[in-house]
């Protein structure tokens, strides 16, 4: 196989003639021979061997720590006392019942639901299996 190669003039870059040069010849097959042979020795090469022992008692000690953890007492949250105020309408409002806002009734409502405590007992005891506790 050969290439032409342009001779230039050293002064002003012109072109002075055209001359084949000898290229040498690949061969093709040995580079993709070389070429296979090298990524079948990527692939076959053993993998280097880690040291897992740090990593294995790290694991086992995080599952020690979890069954610990979890056979614990759970925690119990402290029942904060009920707090009664007055609102901006004059109504009753009763703090710390479990529920993000308060309830809040006037007297007239709060005097009847006092005297309602019976029935109400009796419901919740007769609906006991329908009702929902807080957390359920």
């Amino acid at each position: 196989m050969a290439i032409n190669t342009t001779v230039k003039n050293m002064i002003n870059g012109k072109a002075i003639a055209t001359v084949p040069t000898a290229v040498p010849s690949f061969d093709i097959s040995a580079i993709v021979a070389a070429a296979v042979a090298d990524a079948l020795a990527k692939i076959t090469a053993p993998k280097p061997v880690v040291d897992n022992s740090a990593t294995i008692a790290e694991i086992a000690r995080l599952k020690a720590e979890n069954a610990k953890l979890s056979a614990a007492k759970p925690v119990v949250k402290v029942k904060r006392p009920l707090v009664f105020k007055v609102s901006e309408k004059r109504a009753m409002s009763i703090y710390n019942l479990g529920a993000r806002f308060p309830v809040t009734l006037y007297k007239e409502q709060m005097l009847t639901l006092l005297d309602a405590e019976k029935e109400i007992r009796a419901f919740i005891k007769a609906n006991d299996s329908a009702l929902a506790s807080k957390g359920e």
